[in-house]
């Protein structure tokens, strides 16, 4: 038995990559056209529009793993069918149940590797992406002989940052006011920078100095809300997604805001988006079975792809606008989020049970 699932699974994934690549294809021409648009900004060229688009692949095959999870179904499994491989799997003695359970071990395999590229690789990736699309800012300058670190103007304010970092924070920061005359008049220093969205930042362990004619006045505070650290522009360039960060990352971050009493809504939707993709994956894995244990005269082969493809681009929207409506409406972003992907996974159960296993 354990070389049929082997070739249950060989087939499956027969059927997936031939998909995610078209998918993914697709999907990085539409990105690689939004990168040509900067392309002469600053120092951004071309050759840095391919590699943006090449380090946020990794971010697009978690995105269309889901998806690609119910068509690749279709058309390996379909092709097992429609050969009528499956039936002679089954008469050897192979049940249903049994090859739903085989489907069900890859899928959480196929989870697992979603889980280890948003810990692992995503995050890295997009950074890298974030420091190419960062040469298209002809207002930011690098600090000569520091890595990381930058100079940038706001109005009357010239600002230093050490690092960006890849929760979305800022390191060692400066921030130097002068007057019309060009003198300094103050200056502000802090460890580190929260984005707590729109303009706003949360600089922490601040070290405020006031510059007077005869003296200098000193004052130091746990937090200060900043607005305008960066421009909207630069925020967007520099700053990571945050369908990029880590769970563990967003977790921290969420907990930092709520323990300083800021709006953590975005990046809670963040994060259940991110825990949604593993049970959508599961739910659309299994929800191919229907379509291909019954039986396949009654339903054609595109018609089986032409269904899924309905069901698994209508389930790419709802995940994309689930966390909009859980602000819409007011609800947990956690029950909004997850719902659709647990009630598909429940509607596939179901109906491989209809299946008389």
């Amino acid at each position: 038995m354990l070389k049929i699932d082997r070739y249950i699974m060989q087939q499956y994934l027969a059927g997936i990559l031939p998909v995610l690549l078209l998918l993914l294809a697709l999907f990085s021409f539409m990105s690689l056209a939004e990168e040509l648009e900067e392309v002469g900004s600053g120092d951004f060229t071309l050759a840095d529009a391919l590699m943006v688009v090449l380090l946020t692949t990794p971010a697009r095959i978690v995105e269309l793993l889901p998806v690609t999870a119910l068509l690749g179904g279709l058309f390996g499994l379909g092709a097992m069918a429609n050969h009528r491989e499956l039936i002679a799997i089954r008469t050897s003695g192979l049940s249903k149940r049994r090859i739903a359970h085989t489907v069900t071990g890859l899928a959480v395999m196929l989870a697992v590797a979603i889980t280890i590229l948003q810990f692992t690789v995503v995050p890295g990736f997009e950074r890298e992406a974030a420091n190419l699309r960062g040469k298209s800012l002809q207002s930011t300058e690098k600090s000569p002989g520091s890595k990381g670190a930058f100079w940038t103007r706001n109005g009357s304010f010239f600002i230093r940052v050490n690092e960006v970092r890849f929760d979305r924070t800022l390191a060692d920061i400066e921030i130097y006011t002068v007057d019309s005359n060009g003198r300094l008049t103050q200056m502000i220093q802090a460890a580190s920078a929260d984005f707590a969205g729109g303009d706003n930042w949360l600089l922490n362990n601040v070290s405020y100095s006031e510059l007077h004619q005869s003296k200098v006045m000193v004052t130091k505070q746990d937090s200060l809300l900043w607005k305008g650290l960066l421009s909207a522009e630069q925020a967007s360039v520099l700053i990571l997604p945050l369908q990029a960060l880590a769970p563990s990352d967003l977790v921290k971050t969420i907990a930092n805001l709520k323990r300083n009493q800021l709006d953590t809504h975005a990046y809670e939707i963040a994060l259940w988006q991110q825990v949604s993709l593993p049970p959508g994956l599961l739910a659309m894995a299994l929800l191919s079975l229907p379509f291909v244990l019954g039986s396949v005269r009654s339903v054609s082969a595109g018609q089986r792809v032409m269904t899924g493809g309905i069901i698994g681009i209508s389930f790419y929207l709802v995940q994309k606008l689930s966390g909009q409506f859980a602000g819409i409406l007011g609800m947990n972003p956690a029950l909004v989020i997850l719902a659709p992907a647990f009630i598909l996974l429940a509607i596939a159960v179901i109906a491989i049970r209809h299946q008389r296993l």
